[in-house]
């Protein structure tokens, strides 16, 4: 394995205004959005899961804290991941792997089933908040990464909210 001394690289950091920079933004505010829906999708749906598994309304949170729970742990494991696999490969992977176990969760039969999934989709999305700022500030310009940034992060507030308004 070789290790490149950063310093010594040559830069290809995307400067504002660039083709290359408008796609990784419209990426990372997307994948915020993205992230943060799917994490909070079902809470509107809480009374619907209560009445559907037969579960208090009490239960039904657990829709919610059962994903919100790993996704805080996975952060702490997902950066170490990201230096191994690579940001970009690790957070397409946790999108891809997500969206399978949310689609999973919509259609297996039993309470339990669907919190293993939903746990598992948690755990799955952390790949994507734990590594998406390094991501930004490894391939945006100095100049650039504050709005890259800002992006991401609307992405993540709007996702949060689209999710609880879209369901």
């Amino acid at each position: 394995m070789t290790v490149t001394d950063p310093s010594s690289a040559p830069s290809q950091a995307l400067a504002a205004g660039t083709p290359g920079y408008r796609r990784l933004t419209w990426a990372m505010l997307f994948a915020g959005f993205a992230t943060f829906s799917t994490l909070y999708a079902v809470q509107p749906l809480m009374p619907l899961l209560a009445a559907h598994y037969r579960i208090s309304a009490e239960a039904s949170s657990l829709a919610v804290s059962l994903a919100t729970g790993p996704l805080a742990v996975g952060i702490l494991v997902a950066g170490a991941v990201s230096d191994r696999l690579g940001r970009r490969s690790l957070m397409v992977a946790a999108m891809m792997t997500a969206a399978l176990l949310t689609l999973a969760a919509a259609v297996v039969p039993g309470w339990y089933g669907f919190l293993a999934l939903r746990f598992l989709a948690g755990l799955a999305l952390a790949g994507v908040p734990a590594v998406a700022m390094a991501y930004v500030a490894e391939e945006v310009d100095a100049a650039s990464i504050g709005s890259a940034m800002g992006l991401y992060i609307a992405g993540s507030g709007l996702g949060g909210m689209g999710g609880r308004l879209v369901a």
